[in-house]
């Protein structure tokens, strides 16, 4: 009898998006250009992350803005969101990093 996986809770995207945004590299969550990459809980959405398929509970898609004055290397960026992804919420088992955008520095006005 298999175990199914935790839900995944408006909470937990939180923390997964405070964990992710916390990561040298990560300038922050992208929702793309039309807002279209969010979870959708009960009164709010979070932007940057979502389930790719209906099907598969345990798959993240999260989609970031890279700090590339940061100097991180994308494979062990996201190398490193994926670990925090899935140390932040167990029930992950597949997640896949998409690199949406860069910025010279995260600290710096956007155009």
């Amino acid at each position: 009898m298999s175990q199914q996986p935790p839900q995944l809770t408006a909470e937990d995207a939180h923390a997964i998006e405070e964990a992710v945004t916390g990561l040298r590299g990560v300038a922050k969550l992208s929702g793309g250009r039309f807002g279209e990459v969010a979870l959708l809980f009960p009164g709010e959405r979070i932007y940057g992350i979502s389930r790719p398929s209906p099907r598969d509970d345990t798959r993240l898609e999260v989609h970031i803005v890279v700090d590339v004055s940061a100097g991180e290397p994308l494979a062990a960026l996201g190398a490193a969101i994926r670990d925090t992804v899935r140390s932040t919420w167990p029930g992950a088992r597949t997640v896949d990093v998409v690199f949406a955008d860069a910025v010279e520095s995260a600290g710096s006005p956007q155009n």
